[in-house]
């Protein structure tokens, strides 16, 4: 399909779309950016893939409709640039055109050697319209027809045209189409006083075969069976067939136009079309040849098929179809292939014309077709570097800002109008543990191969939550925004499941000095921004209000592995599917008081459970008064971290309230019981600690399973214990068995036990935990206090 009808398709849809939807239509049908030449073949599947990208990117379009819009684009086209006087002068009226349109392509085929033109057959008509067949290698193009048809009647004729697909059969071959065209048919009636005998004197003697062929040296005349009864001397000495009289038409040559079957009841009605046959032999007779193409070797002469073209037409006297004929030659190599002379072509036609002036133009135009060839496939390869470094802008661009804003840039927008505000986004800052020895550690290949490898793992993340990374700073931050500029109503969630997977997947990273895994710290916190394009010599889409500056808060009072929220942002994850957990009122800068939570994780987990576990055992310890750090068993706690230095409030009754509400959600009943008997047991943090790690010293727990009262007592937790014999049972084994009952077998005795399952009311029993007894310093019954 020449580029002819893709060119009027383009410059119809930039005129009355733009330029951007071609560009969208291009690239949905997956055809490069390409200058469509007119004298060059394409795809014939690219006018499908074109209608249908066009019915993606105009959506209230279906597809006949658009095929329809293309075939009036290619007329409108013809008229623009000057291609339409062969239209308009293809008949007197409309009727006249449909019967001529096979033979104005065969006119066209001179400077589109390679065009592969439908066929038209009027196969009947009358004063409303007629019946127009339509045959084509082709398929889908029905309604590229009909959208032609329509609009040459319209522009040419001024005729208002409707049509019907009566039938449509398709094949291997192609398809067969009938249509029923209703239109005003007033060239039905032939002008009074015009005949088709032409004007002759009554006196002329009828004329005689042998003169006929005579006049018509390339003629072929053959009766109602197909049989040839005739032909001119011309081409009977050319083929030099002695079995040419007598033999069967379509034995002896093939029907290349129009696209019909070689019957008699066909040629009949197609009189008027002009009919395109082709010797079957590929041997012509060039015995008395003075000129043969010269060859080397052993190389075998190429011979070429002999084509006819002209009429056929009925002689009613011989009740037989004369094929008035002209051999096809291009130029001069076609007639030495063929065998032909000038002497043997007509001169009352223009065949000697074609074949002389065809010779030149033909070298001339394939210069021409050679020239701009060369042109066309450097223009392509210039338009291919183009859109790779259109591509490279449009990725590059496409970072630094969100397709949305980068499209309204591209549409010539104003950096200021893409200045919005936000009512509710959800920010995260995430910090990278340790970053700060890295640095002073590390050489500075190291520290920006650690950023790049963690920038890469977290791009990755955010790209597939659909959330816009606002920046990535040199001090080891990444700042993350959900529901900005691309509003979006679970922004908390996403920003939640994203912190998730950053604190999963940052030890995968390895820290560049000790090769351990990295550890991130984040904080979140959701509330009103304002956002824009800040700069024009490097712009940049950045985020403005008090939600940035709180949300960088919660990182820095975070822990290594964990995620801090605000309570705006527990606000907006309650009823999803994350848990969580009430961390206490911290002292923020610039902020005071503040109720905060963790994020322990998706709900149903079981790394959220034991999260949960973690949180409640430090909220346990807190509430017994420790002053130490929060430990984390997991490890987390094992590098230094500004958490070291919150000021977290003591527990009162609505903190006790809100972690028990928070955490309710995750234990069952049978947890919640062993968490009521923890609160109410002198062992409930030791129990605690035995969920997540195990006692490695009984003297971290001295001072811890019963209150203190006396100095005296807790010279064990502030000296060591020298003495073997008070630490027996505790340090190391005991041999007797007496002292190891109720350790090793059960106690029998209630009296042994007391202590153990009761309280222990007098001193006398407990003294030798926490002090050595001294006979001597036995303190009076009188003055022993419970």
């Amino acid at each position: 399909m020449y580029g002819m009808l893709f060119e009027s398709i383009q410059f119809f849809i930039k005129q009355d779309y733009g330029t951007d939807i071609w560009s969208t239509v291009l690239e949905a049908a997956g055809i490069p950016n390409v200058i469509f030449i007119p004298h060059k073949t394409y795809p014939d599947e690219w006018m499908v893939n074109l209608a249908k990208a066009t019915c993606q990117t105009l959506s209230n379009q279906n597809l006949n409709e658009v095929m329809l819009y293309f075939g009036t684009c290619f007329v409108n086209f013809c008229c623009k640039f000057s291609y339409d006087k062969i239209l308009r002068l293809a008949g007197r009226n409309y009727r006249d055109f449909l019967n001529e349109i096979d033979n104005v392509h065969e006119t066209i085929r001179f400077s589109h050697p390679k065009m592969q033109s439908p066929s038209f057959i009027v196969q009947s008509e009358d004063r409303t319209g007629c019946i127009l067949i339509y045959r084509s290698m082709r398929t889908g193009f029905t309604y590229y027809v009909i959208g032609q048809l329509m609009q040459c009647a319209k522009m040419f004729f001024k005729v208002d045209v409707e049509i019907k697909v009566l039938e449509e059969i398709v094949t291997d071959k192609g398809c067969h189409v009938t249509f029923r065209l209703d239109y005003d048919n007033i060239g039905y009636t032939p002008p009074v006083g015009k005949g088709d005998s032409g004007v002759y004197l009554s006196s002329y003697p009828e004329i005689k075969s042998s003169t006929f062929f005579k006049l018509f040296p390339f003629c072929l005349v053959f009766n109602s069976k197909m049989k040839i009864i005739g032909a001119g001397g011309n081409l009977a000495s050319l083929l030099r067939s002695q079995d040419l009289l007598g033999a069967t038409v379509t034995d002896m040559f093939s029907l290349r136009r129009p696209l019909v079957d070689f019957t008699w009841t066909n040629t009949m009605c197609l009189q008027k079309v002009i009919f395109e046959v082709e010797w079957r032999k590929e041997e012509i007779q060039k015995d008395n040849s003075t000129l043969k193409p010269r060859r080397l070797g052993d190389e075998k002469p190429h011979s070429k098929r002999l084509l006819l073209r002209g009429q056929m037409k009925y002689i009613k006297d011989w009740d037989a179809i004369a094929f008035l004929c002209t051999p096809l030659l291009g130029n001069l190599d076609d007639m030495l292939k063929t065998g032909i002379y000038l002497h043997d072509l007509n001169m009352f036609d223009n065949s000697r014309d074609l074949v002389l002036a065809g010779q030149q133009c033909a070298s001339d135009l394939e210069y021409s077709m050679e020239k701009q060839t060369a042109w066309s496939k450097q223009i392509e390869e210039t338009l291919q570097k183009l859109d790779k470094a259109r591509q490279q802008s449009e990725n590059l661009i496409n970072s630094m800002l969100t397709k949305s804003i980068a499209d309204r840039l591209k549409q010539g927008d104003n950096a200021v109008s893409t200045c919005e505000s936000f009512p509710q986004v959800t920010i995260l800052f995430s910090y990278l543990v340790r970053f700060s020895d890295i640095c002073t550690e590390g050489t500075p290949m190291q520290v920006v191969e650690c950023i790049q490898n963690v920038t890469e793992v977290f791009d990755k993340i955010v790209d597939r939550y659909k959330l816009f990374k606002v920046e990535t700073l040199g001090d080891g931050v990444y700042m993350v925004a959900g529901g900005v500029p691309d509003k979006c109503p679970e922004h908390a969630q996403k920003v939640a499941g994203l912190a998730i997977e950053l604190v999963e997947n940052a030890m995968y990273v390895k820290n560049p000095i000790t090769g351990a895994g990295m550890q991130v710290r984040i904080g979140m916190h959701t509330g009103s921004v304002v956002a824009g394009i800040v700069g024009k010599r490097t712009p940049q889409y950045c985020l403005f209000g008090d939600t940035v500056n709180t949300a960088a808060r919660m990182q820095t009072n975070s822990e290594p592995g964990r995620i801090h929220l605000t309570q705006p942002c527990h606000d907006c994850l309650k009823g999803s599917d994350y848990t969580t957990v009430y961390r206490g009122r911290i002292n923020v800068k610039g902020k005071g008081e503040m109720k905060t939570y963790w994020l322990a994780g998706k709900k149903g987990e079981e790394s959220t459970r034991t999260m949960c576990r973690i949180f409640r055992a430090e909220h346990l310890k807190r509430r017994q008064g420790s002053t130490e750090n929060p430990y984390d068993l997991h490890g987390l706690h094992n590098s230094t971290s500004a958490s070291n230095f919150i000021t977290i409030s003591d527990l009162n009754d609505e903190d006790e309230r809100e972690l028990e509400l928070t955490l309710s959600s995750v234990f069952d009943d049978e947890d919640e019981r062993i968490s009521a008997s923890m609160a109410k047991s002198n062992f409930d943090l030791n129990m605690a600690r035995g969920f997540v790690e195990p006692i490695k010293s009984p003297d971290m727990t001295r001072g811890v399973v019963e209150p203190i009262k006396s100095p005296d007592m807790i010279r064990s937790l502030v000296e060591p214990i020298k003495s073997p014999e008070l630490t027996r049972g505790i340090v190391e084994p005991i041999k007797s068995p007496e002292l190891n009952r109720g350790i090793v077998e059960p106690i029998k005795s209630p009296e042994l036990t007391r202590g153990l399952a009761e309280p222990i009311k007098s001193p006398e029993l407990t003294r030798g935990l926490v002090e050595p007894i001294k006979p001597t310093e036995l303190p009076e019954p009188s003055k022993v206090t419970n």
